[in-house]
């Protein structure tokens, strides 16, 4: 613990006696370690921008239906419910319950 303290003190030492030297130390420590020195302590949004993209994730989830895929492959393609619904249209508009044609 007596090597920790040293080091602490040599570097509170530092810190007072040399306060031009921080900022360019700053600087090449983070050149060193590949790190961001933000030498001004404002908000630089740089964790934001390093963050992955969820937009792929999110595609890979919600992924286009197998109709979309059908209706570029056969122009004519319905789903059952659309059939369903085609087909139910027009029953109600044969008994003039049904919407109007457009």
């Amino acid at each position: 613990s007596t090597v920790s303290m040293s080091g602490a003190r040599t570097r509170q030492a530092l810190s007072k006696l040399y306060p031009a030297l921080r900022g360019p130390l700053q600087q090449v420590r983070a050149d060193v370690f590949g790190q961001y020195a933000n030498l001004n302590l404002g908000r630089s949004g740089y964790k934001e921008s390093k963050r992955q993209l969820d937009g792929v994730y999110i595609n890979q989830y919600y992924q286009d239906s197998i109709a979309t895929s059908a209706r570029k492959v056969f122009p004519g393609f319905l789903t059952e419910e659309e059939e369903r619904r085609r087909i139910k249209l027009i029953q109600l508009r044969r008994r003039g319950k049904g919407p109007p044609k457009k």
